[in-house]
């Protein structure tokens, strides 16, 4: 028997929290990220801690893996209250009704949220993956955040057939966009395929510093933005995925 139920689709967006802003006065210019896979927080011993230590502070937090159970929502409401908080789940667990997905947290309301589920679902379980679109107003300036949680366990047209369904989503908005996620870039034409789609963008795919990763997974594209800083943590063993954190500079007009 199939141990999940995967959400009708007008049931999979859900909100936990209220961002404290609708739109800022003045359009930051300068943006701290988070991004993690977090493995459902398994290692809870270890895993909360770090996602204290690392999330505090963060303008936007980019979440895969993220599981609502008894410990993550509360994590986010306690130690992250003015938070507002989007998921897009991806199945329920049939024996705790516990859901999983990709989630953004920021501060800031989002004018926008819709999400794409990939139309091949992974091989053996059939879990589907998904992909969660936030837009957000910085004082008149519109910019999309779009986390990903691409599919793993699927051939290689399937994998690339489901970038190009993000892709497609993505070239309908013009301004400043961050896509990042897991990728599960598992092998080199993964990889060439994954930066060849959003190259044709114009996103720029960022090189992460104190990169200790052998497999590299998970990765960050822009556009619109300058790199201030970009690093993986490559010390933090609280889930099978490094976190990574990203400081952008939005670009202003010539």
């Amino acid at each position: 028997m199939v141990p999940y139920i995967v959400p009708a689709k007008e049931k999979v967006l859900l909100k936990i929290g209220d961002g404290e802003l609708v739109t800022p006065p003045v359009a930051p210019s300068e943006f701290d990220i988070f991004v993690w896979n977090v493995y459902k927080g398994q290692k809870a011993h270890i895993f909360e801690n770090d996602f204290r230590r690392l999330g505090e502070g963060k303008d936007f937090i980019l979440l895969q893996e993220a599981i609502l159970d008894q410990r993550m929502p509360k994590l986010w409401k306690e130690n992250f209250s003015s938070y507002e908080w989007h998921l897009a789940q991806s199945f329920h667990y049939k024996k705790d009704l516990s859901s999983t997905g990709v989630a953004i947290g920021s501060r800031l309301r989002p004018q926008a949220v819709d999400f794409i589920r990939a139309k091949t679902r992974e091989f053996f379980w059939l879990t589907p993956k998904l992909t969660l679109f936030n837009e957000y107003d910085f004082a008149g300036t519109k910019v999309l955040f779009v986390c990903t949680h691409v599919l793993n366990f699927v051939t290689l047209g399937a994998f690339t057939n489901s970038l190009y369904e993000i892709a497609e989503k993505i070239s309908e908005f013009k301004g400043p966009i961050v896509l990042a996620g897991d990728f599960n870039t598992w092998n080199f034409k993964r990889y060439m395929i994954m930066k060849s789609i959003f190259r044709d963008l114009n996103l720029e795919h960022l090189d992460l510093d104190d990169d200790g990763r052998v497999l590299k997974l998970d990765h960050v594209f822009v556009r619109g933005f300058d790199v201030v800083k970009a690093r993986v943590h490559h010390t933090v063993v609280s889930s099978d995925h490094f976190p990574l954190e990203i400081k952008l500079k939005l670009q202003t007009s010539p």
